[in-house]
């Protein structure tokens, strides 16, 4: 099978339990604002989308990618979704992650920076270009963390497993701030304050803390999630818990002890 197959079969199959996450999350949170703030379609609540995920959802619009380009959907009336335009970006579009009123999009070879100044059609701001790999992105006010790693997957010939953190106080021009070398492929991730959780496919979560990240330290774990089968590859922080995403299935974790943490349900394949 070809690299590139190979690479888009992995982030279509890492993406489908993302995207259900994602209508998840924002329908309970919906659920809690009341039917007369719902069904006016204004207000909308933003989806908790995760960092492989190639559909996000912020506040009327629906954004998804392809391989090349942002496809933009009006959802102001659910029962009646209304295409909106595509954006052309560029080859090897992989994934989608929103911040305020900007979009995060990785690709194969970068990470593209877009603008909601108008929800309805996307600006491009910036880019910032990285080596051929695998790359889920997430964000926050001054940096972005990306993943990459090149296996046989991804389809590449160098071995790579890092995170890169890109300064962008300045969205208009991104730059890599440092590299952290791990010991395990990277896949999905999130945060939380100074807490950075990262999925390792069989090796599990690991909890990095982010200010030994930027000061270079050779070890910035904090601690980790093993056993339960695990083979994760995406990890969202929703409402006070994490919830990670594996081959095996969706589990929901309890962290208030980042020490000691904590399974507290799971939804099998097979159950």
């Amino acid at each position: 099978m070809f690299p590139l197959i190979q690479n888009n079969i992995e982030i279509m199959k890492n993406s489908i339990i993302s995207i259900i996450l994602i209508i998840a999350l924002g329908f309970l949170f919906s659920c809690s604002k009341g039917d007369m703030e719902v069904s006016s379609g204004k207000n909308s609540p933003d989806g908790k989308s995760g960092s492989t995920a190639r559909i996000t959802i912020k506040g009327n619009y629906l954004y998804a990618v392809d391989n090349s380009s942002l496809k933009v959907v009006d959802i102001s009336n659910p029962a009646s979704p209304i295409y909106v335009r595509t954006v052309d970006i560029g080859f090897g579009i992989e994934t989608i992650y929103p911040f305020k009123d900007y979009l995060f999009i990785g690709s194969n070879s970068g990470m593209y920076i877009f603008g909601l100044s108008d929800p309805s059609n996307p600006k491009q701001l910036s880019e910032f270009q990285h080596i051929t790999s695998c790359d889920p992105v997430i964000a926050n006010d001054t940096l972005a963390f990306v993943t990459l790693r090149n296996n046989e997957i991804c389809g590449r010939w160098t071995d790579t497993r890092e995170i890169d953190v890109i300064n962008i106080k300045d969205v208009l021009n991104p730059y890599l701030e440092t590299i952290y070398y791990t010991q395990a492929y990277p896949h999905g991730l999130d945060m939380l304050d100074t807490l950075l959780f990262v999925c390792h496919g069989t090796d599990g979560v690991i909890v990095y803390d982010i200010n030994k990240i930027m000061q270079g330290a050779g070890n910035a774990e904090v601690t980790s999630i093993t056993g339960f089968d695990l083979n994760v590859f995406d990890a969202i922080i929703w409402q006070n818990k994490l919830f990670v995403i594996g081959e095996s299935g969706f589990y929901q974790f309890d962290y208030s002890d980042i020490n000691n943490i904590k399974l507290i349900s799971s939804i099998l394949k097979g159950q």
